[in-house]
């Protein structure tokens, strides 16, 4: 037995292994390549994870069963082993003769001294390669535990033992001939390679095949929404024909597109409005230029008529283009707040007082806590608050009340205007913040503005990480509370 041959089961596992993963290994590269180097479609590559899922499945199967085919053998040599043992024990006697009944034809036995150099074998066992040479002891060496050696094209495990026999240590190598299970493992081999091979072309087949079924709620989808454009957005995903996860991904695309939907119909009604609004001022410039170029040379009342007039719009141009502007910076994520520190009760009095020296038709009483400071910026502050001071000054009749009031609540800062106008219903009051928003008909004899003044009120005080509460009732007034976190 030569020392080449120590790692000799070591060697034979990894052939083993190799045999039963080349192949799969071929066929795992040139896929990887062809995916990669390929556009393929998503069915070929399901197809492919299929493929990938079932090989791996069966190679590990292959490996266990092969392992535990090992441990079943091991475990009758290794009884053998000790039935050896035990009846070398018994026999106290280590002669060749008395050894040779003991082992039988199927188990060799080297014997080493209490130094573990050689005495003899049962049978003499020739060395690999070397039937028809002398023996030499040379080449018998002490294996301990468990090794495994090829001697002469036949596989063997060796074990080895410790035997006190006539008050004399002897240590013992018993080989027990494996070679008819290495066949028998290669037999295996063969057969595993064949029916992996027709079970895997059958599982490729049926993955390729089935992946038509999977991918059909998928083409479905991609059908609904090629055929979606502005013109047709309210075109939906079939939620009820689809199935599990792709249930889900319906769903979520169908509340996708409502926002959508809901965002286009939005600009575009923007769009609209706002082309009409530009569209009235710059009819009623367009019409006193006409009427200054006919009599306005020679007539000097009309053209202060004139000039007042195309001011007045040129200023209602200027104020709607503003707030267009300020609404677009507000969509893009541009708008900038200059926070600072500020009064808030300082604030809203220099806000009522400007209110009162514009409109004296009405009456405002108002009840304003001191020292209310807040981290804000202040002009959009004011801008909201101004807001809200119109609103109730336009929709409350000549001689109504408006009361202000700025009170501390839960460390926030409250800001309330009430009016004794018109008040609105509740379908009125869930579309008071859209923009180019305007009530019914029974407050068109008010002035209505642009329609814009909510919306941004609305922008500024959320983004100060505000709320608005409005309470209103037909003919009895409106209640607007802002409330603002106090720093």
């Amino acid at each position: 037995m030569n020392h080449s041959n120590k790692n000799a089961l070591l060697r034979v596992l990894q052939q083993i292994f190799r045999i039963i993963t080349f192949p799969f290994y071929i066929v795992f590269y040139a896929i990887k390549k062809l995916v990669l180097r390929s556009r393929i479609s998503l069915r070929l590559s399901l197809s492919f994870l299929h493929f990938k899922i079932v090989i791996k499945t069966l190679v590990l199967i292959g490996v266990l069963t092969f392992f535990t085919y090992g441990a079943y053998k091991f475990y009758f040599i290794y009884d053998n082993y000790k039935t050896v043992a035990q009846q070398i024990e018994t026999s106290q006697k280590v002669e060749p003769e008395a050894l040779e009944n003991i082992l039988g034809t199927k188990n060799h036995a080297i014997v080493f001294d209490v130094d573990k150099k050689f005495l003899f074998s049962i049978p003499s066992i020739p060395a690999n390669n070397r039937e028809n040479t002398k023996y030499d002891p040379a080449y018998y060496d002490y294996k301990k535990f468990l090794s495994f050696d090829k001697i002469n094209d036949k596989y063997y495990i060796v074990l080895d033992m410790k035997a006190f026999i006539n008050n004399k240590i002897f240590y013992v190598n018993i080989y027990s001939d494996i070679t008819s299970e290495i066949i028998d493992i290669y037999k295996l081999i063969k057969i595993f390679l064949l029916v992996n091979f027709i079970g895997i072309l059958y599982a490729f087949v049926l993955s390729f095949s089935s992946g038509e079924n999977i991918l059909l709620p998928i083409r479905e989808m991609t059908e609904a929404v090629r055929s979606i454009s502005e013109k047709n957005m309210n075109i939906r995903l079939n939620v009820s024909s689809s199935k599990k996860e792709l249930k889900d991904l319906a769903r979520t695309f169908n509340e996708m597109m409502d926002r959508i939907e809901d965002g286009y119909n939005r600009q575009r009604q923007f769009v609209s409005d706002a082309s009409h609004e530009l569209r009235t001022p710059i009819a009623v410039i367009q019409g006193y230029v006409d009427m200054l170029n006919r009599w306005g040379k020679d007539d000097k009342e009309v053209l202060q008529e004139a000039i007042g007039a195309i001011k007045n719009e040129t200023e209602n141009m200027k104020d709607l283009v503003e707030k267009l502007l300020f609404l677009a910076r507000n969509d893009k994520g541009t708008l900038i707040l200059q926070k600072e520190k500020f009064n808030l009760s300082s604030l809203l009095e220099e806000t009522i007082k400007e209110t009162t020296i514009i409109d004296k038709n009405h009456k405002l009483f108002f009840n304003i806590r001191k020292d209310i400071n807040i981290y804000a910026d202040r002009n959009r502050i004011k801008q909201a608050i101004r807001i809200f001071l119109d609103n109730a000054t336009k929709y409350t009749p000549e001689g109504g009340i408006i009361n202000i009031n700025l009170y501390a609540e839960r460390n926030n800062a409250v800001i309330e205007v009430a009016d004794t106008g018109i008040g609105m219903t509740e379908e009125e009051m869930k579309h008071i913040f859209d923009r180019f928003y305007r009530s019914d008909k029974s407050r068109k004899k008010y002035k209505g503005g642009h329609g814009l003044g909510l919306s941004i009120a609305k922008i500024i005080i959320l983004s100060h990480r505000g709320k608005i509460k409005v309470r209103s009732k037909p003919t009895e007034g409106t209640i607007v509370q802002v409330i603002l976190p106090i720093e």
